[in-house]
C-alpha cells in the first residue's frame, strides 16, 4: 500500500502546533504536535496508517531540529 501526503505547518504556539496534511485525493486532515509533552493527535481522531506515517515524519523532524518544520512530504 502506497502512502503519501503533503504536511504544512497552520498554526504553532509556544505550546501546540497544528498540521494540516493532505491524501493523494485531496482529503484534507489536521493534526496537533503537543511540543510540552511531545504527543500528536489527529483532530478527527482517526489514527489511520497515513496519520501514523505523518505523525512519525513530524515526530522525528521535530526531534532532529529541535523545531517545528513548516512544510513536510511523506512518501512510502
Amino acid at each position: 500500500m502506497a502512502l503519501y501526503a503533503e504536511v504544512e505547518k497552520l498554526e504553532e504556539s509556544d505550546q501546540l502546533v497544528r498540521y494540516r496534511f493532505t491524501d493523494i485525493k485531496g482529503v484534507e486532515r489536521t493534526m496537533t504536535l503537543n511540543k510540552v509533552t511531545e504527543d500528536m493527535s489527529v483532530e478527527d481522531g482517526v489514527e489511520d496508517m497515513l496519520y501514523r506515517a505523518v505523525a512519525r515524519k513530524v515526530a522525528i523532524a521535530w526531534t532532529r531540529e529541535g523545531s517545528a518544520p513548516d512544510r513536510l512530504l511523506v512518501q512510502s
